[in-house]
């Protein structure tokens, strides 16, 4: 019986030690939770989204994570698109551009990065996913001096930064390029502006404000203030003096090859000439001693000129020519278009125009008939009309929707125009194998515009931006 009742009390204590211990574990797992493998928590994902963006206007597929507030791209994506190197080590990762010589170093986590060893913020820390390296895309494109355009619904990054300043006026030359004068910078300077948002300095010199560019883009013409012609190679060298003649010489024009380039000449603009490129030999073509030509254009067989007159008004008096007497006849003043056939020896200027309008802009088209601008100073109502006028005299309207302001032309007869709607937005058009299309609107004031030779692409210049459109896309190539 003693055996058995002490088997009990053993038994017993057995009992109590083993719910004691379990209370004590129970206890201790309260206590440190984190110690339990089922309390472990795991880092949420981000959904990664393949994302199409513009690289320099280049279609470019990239991932892309939204983490907070902040939208991040995958860093080997971004570097690779644009053109930058990337190392890692121990959990700095690096990105270079040998382009612009800058170095950024940043880590997964932390929102301080360093450019160049100076320390500056993310808005959202860079992440890990998917041993994936993700990255607000703004700053790092800035710090490697690239730029982030608005190009509403599709992202835009820029590698180089865009040309910034005012810009006075725009063309294109044979092959397409656009070429605009900054006119803010000291000496004015001249560019081309390239699809890609790049710029390349063609020529930095007061003059350029007054050059007019050969057909092929490859030279410049200009006068110096002593009327002495230079041609300057736009690919660099020292400006070229052509022939000796320092008499005044405006209006400067091109001949299509490239051979000749035609100019209003003397103190009284009354004579027009041209120069020889290639001896500097200067002919005179007119010199019927009328005042006050300007604005020559040359056909594109360079068969013919077109130019205007400012007829002022004549003065009349008595035949005693007393003061009192003196009068000035306006009735036949304001501005006529002249052309003259340079294939029929001693030919005689023809009035093609008679009207009192204001005539602007003359430029030849295709089919032989000369473009302009017609507003009439006179009715302040009235709107400004692209019209065209054939060698018969027969008037017929090209732009009449806004109140048209600028107009330009292509060698070849295609031409640009802007306008004034009602609302006070700006239109442009094109007119190309006699097509007329609405292009493009804004708010911006319109200063000077071009069109390519061959009518697809024009080139405007709002609020001193430089602005190509095509295929209905506006790209302003400068800041």
């Amino acid at each position: 019986m003693k055996n058995n009742k002490m088997f009990q009390i053993l038994a017993a204590a057995a009992l109590v030690t083993t719910a004691l211990s379990a209370g004590t574990a129970e206890a201790a797992t309260a206590k440190a939770p984190v110690k339990s493998p089922a309390s472990k928590t795991t880092a949420a994902k981000f959904a990664v989204t393949t994302t199409q963006i513009l690289v320099n206007g280049q279609s470019v597929s990239v991932q892309m994570l939204q983490a907070g507030n902040g939208k991040l791209i995958a860093v080997g994506d971004l570097v690779k698109a644009y053109g930058a190197a990337v190392t890692s080590s121990k959990g700095v990762i690096t990105i270079k551009s040998d382009k612009i010589g800058h170095s950024l170093q940043l880590q997964t986590g932390s929102k301080t990065f360093k450019l160049d060893g100076e320390a500056h913020s993310f808005t959202t820390a860079p992440l890990m996913q998917d041993n994936r390296s993700y990255v607000e895309l703004k700053p790092v494109v800035l710090a490697l001096g690239g730029e982030v355009l608005d190009a509403g619904q599709t992202l835009q990054i820029l590698t180089k930064e865009r040309i910034a300043g005012s810009f006075a006026s725009v063309n294109f030359d044979a092959q397409g390029q656009v070429i605009a004068i900054k006119d803010d910078a000291d000496p004015a300077q001249l560019f081309h502006l390239n699809t890609d948002y790049s710029s390349r300095l063609l020529s930095s010199d007061n003059n350029v404000l007054n050059m007019s560019i050969s057909p092929n883009g490859d030279s410049a013409a200009y006068t110096d203030e002593t009327g002495q012609l230079y041609l300057t190679s736009l690919s660099g060298g020292q400006p070229l003096k052509l022939g000796a003649d320092t008499s005044v010489k405006t209006d400067l024009a091109w001949s299509a090859d490239g051979k000749k380039i035609y100019f209003v000449q003397g103190d009284k603009q009354e004579k027009i000439s041209y120069i020889a490129v290639d001896s500097g030999k200067i002919t005179e073509i007119l010199a019927d001693k009328v005042e006050n030509k300007s604005e020559v254009h040359v056909s594109s067989d360079d068969k013919k000129i077109a130019y205007i007159v400012n007829i002022t008004g004549v003065a009349q008096s008595d035949k005693d020519s007393t003061e009192d007497s003196l009068k000035i006849d306006y009735s036949g003043a304001g501005e006529q278009i002249y052309t003259l056939d340079l294939d029929v020896k001693d030919a005689k200027p023809a009035a093609l125009t008679t009207s009192s309008d204001n005539k602007l802009y003359p430029a030849f088209l295709t089919n032989g008939s000369i473009a302009f601008l017609s507003a009439d100073s006179e009715n302040s109502s009235a709107k400004g009309v692209i019209k065209s006028i054939s060698a018969d005299g027969k008037i017929q309207d090209l732009i009449g929707d806004v109140d048209m302001a600028l107009s330009a032309a292509s060698a070849n007869g295609n031409i640009a125009a802007a306008g004034v709607a009602a609302d006070g937005s700006t239109k442009v058009y094109s007119v190309v194998d006699g097509i007329k299309t609405e292009l493009y609107s804004t708010k911006s004031d319109i200063t000077d515009l071009a069109i390519s030779s061959d009518g697809t692409r024009v080139a405007i210049i709002a609020d001193g931006k430089v602005i190509v459109v095509q295929n209905g896309k506006a790209s302003q190539l400068t800041k």
